[in-house]
């Protein structure tokens, strides 16, 4: 498991920055621009991966998370964030993945979960929003829009 869970905590990192990126080439006029999704723009699209991914380090590590993680809305601010849980993730070793962790949701119920799901979670959750990402570029008219499938991630490291 730990192998598996490493790997993709490494795509999830390789795939949000390739995002970060790219849309920090675009000015604030298209990063604010209505793009139609479950978020209305592509800063907000990423920034919620961002907040995502924080509230999840923190429920992991037990520390006491904002909504949103940071009043930072740039586009490079989000990286610290990517690298923060992704760094958490790669540190977990096998009783860490198994341990079962408590903590409470947004609207304040309790859950109770072992790590190695959660983590699975955000990065799937990151997964979806990219995917909302490329919609949004699309529907703008942005060119360069970056692969971040799985198995792009599995391509680009086995050319090393």
């Amino acid at each position: 498991m730990l192998d598996l869970i490493h790997h993709y905590a490494d795509y999830g990192l390789w795939a949000n920055l390739r995002f970060v990126r790219r849309l920090e080439r675009e000015p604030d006029e298209t990063l604010d621009a209505p793009a139609p999704g479950s978020f209305p723009t592509l800063r907000a699209t990423l920034t919620h991966i961002r907040d995502a991914e924080h509230t999840w380090w923190g429920r992991l590590t037990g520390t006491p998370t904002t909504w949103p993680a940071s009043s930072d809305r740039s586009i490079a601010g989000t990286e610290e964030h990517f690298q923060r849980f992704h760094d958490l993730v790669m540190g977990c070793d096998e009783v860490a993945l198994r341990m079962v962790k408590e903590y409470h949701d947004l609207r304040g119920n309790a859950h109770r979960q072992p790590a190695w799901q959660m983590i699975m979670h955000c990065i799937n959750h990151g997964t979806q929003h990219r995917g909302q990402l490329i919609t949004q570029m699309r529907s703008l008219g942005l060119a360069e829009i970056p692969a971040n499938d799985l198995v792009a991630y599995q391509r680009s490291i086995a050319k090393g």
